[in-house]
Parts: structure tokens; sequence; C-alpha cells
């Protein structure tokens, strides 16, 4: 082979490994990209897991309160004491026009 084929299949297999050694760096680079996505999104829903955490742990301190009891059973879930009577008011819908 002359050195003008060989030069030439030189510059072939350099500008093939160039485009393919782009190519994956930005493969790769999406990729990342995507996991730092995914690793935002993961930490998000940690930090709302650990402020529910909260929320229960404090509700269960109170689950013996028999004030809390109270409270849940009469907004949660309407009871009332004997003797007591439970209202609720009827809203009138306005007339259209």
């Amino acid at each position: 082979m002359s050195k003008l084929i060989k030069s030439r299949i030189v510059r072939i297999l350099l500008i093939f490994l160039f485009s393919f050694t782009v190519y994956k760096f930005y493969v790769n680079y999406q990729h990342i990209n995507q996991l730092k996505k995914r690793i935002e999104g993961l930490e998000n829903a940690v930090i709302l897991a650990e402020d529910d955490k909260i929320e229960l742990q404090e509700e269960l301190k109170n689950i013996d309160n028999p004030e809390y009891i109270e409270k849940i059973a009469r907004d949660e879930l309407g009871l009332v004491k004997p003797g007591e009577l439970l209202l609720i008011p009827v809203e009138e819908e306005e007339n259209k026009k």
C-alpha cells in the first residue's frame, strides 16, 4: 500500500474513533442527566416521607389522649355525646335567573 492510502485509512479510523467517542460521551451525558433528575425526585420523596413520619409520630403521641380522641370522634366521625344534638346547617341554593 502506498503512503497516501495508509494515511487516508488512518484519517478515516481517527475520524471514526473521534465520532464514536463524541457519541458515547453524549449518550453518557444524557444518562447522567436522567439519573440526576431521578435522584432529585427521590430526595424530594424522602423529604415528604420524613414530614409524614413527623406528623404520624405527633399523632401517635396523642393517640391515648382523651381530648384528642374526642376531637377526632367529633370532627372526623361526626359523633356526639349522649344528650347532645348534632345540627348540620343546610345552605340554600340561589335561584338562577
